[in-house]
């Protein structure tokens, strides 16, 4: 009788921890949407000719397991950079966009990469910029600036990539982690 009064507690002790772990794992699941492209039109060119060949508005891209994919947070927005003449904004995920001048402009190494000095008069903040095309089949470029790594693409390619949004309904949670950038 000992025995199986003592089997019995054993067996309900271990089922409320299973019954924890399953509790657990549940606050950590996270609520995505993925959306797979239905065109696959990514390339851009292997150079540069000119300045203005250099694309205007870019998407930030990350990579995961499965490749290079947007990603789109519960905390904010995807994060964009513009080029418009001799200005470039950059839109962070949370933050306010900056706004800065670019000066001495430059493509380099064979056209596929461009430099440039940014500097915001009004917060006195300056840095190089530079841009580099890594893989012009899937139209990712390595964005560089101010202690930053950033593959991005030109917006226009938006659709033409998965799409993975973070849907957190009631409480915000740890995003995602994708593969470091090693270029």
């Amino acid at each position: 009788m000992k025995n199986l009064i003592y089997v019995f507690i054993t067996f309900i002790l271990l089922s409320c921890i299973g019954q924890t772990k399953i509790n657990e794992n549940e606050n950590t699941n996270f609520n995505i949407t993925t959306t797979y492209p239905k065109i696959n039109l990514r390339k851009i060119d292997k150079t540069w000719n000119s300045l203005n060949a250099i694309q205007k508005d870019w998407i930030k891209v990350e990579k995961d397991k499965n490749g290079y994919l947007i990603y789109q947070p519960c905390d904010g927005e995807t994060e964009t950079i513009q080029i418009e003449g001799a200005k470039l904004t950059i839109n962070w995920r949370i933050e306010n966009s900056q706004k800065f001048e670019l000066e001495k402009f430059t493509r380099l190494t064979e056209n596929n990469a461009f430099r440039a000095d940014a500097y915001d008069i009004k917060n006195k903040i300056g840095f190089e910029i530079k841009a580099k095309i890594i893989d012009n089949k899937n139209g990712i470029v390595l964005w560089e600036f101010n202690g930053n790594k950033w593959l991005m693409t030109p917006k226009e390619n938006f659709k033409s990539f998965r799409i993975v949004k973070n849907n957190c309904k009631t409480e915000m949670r740890k995003e995602l982690d994708f593969l470091p950038i090693e270029y």
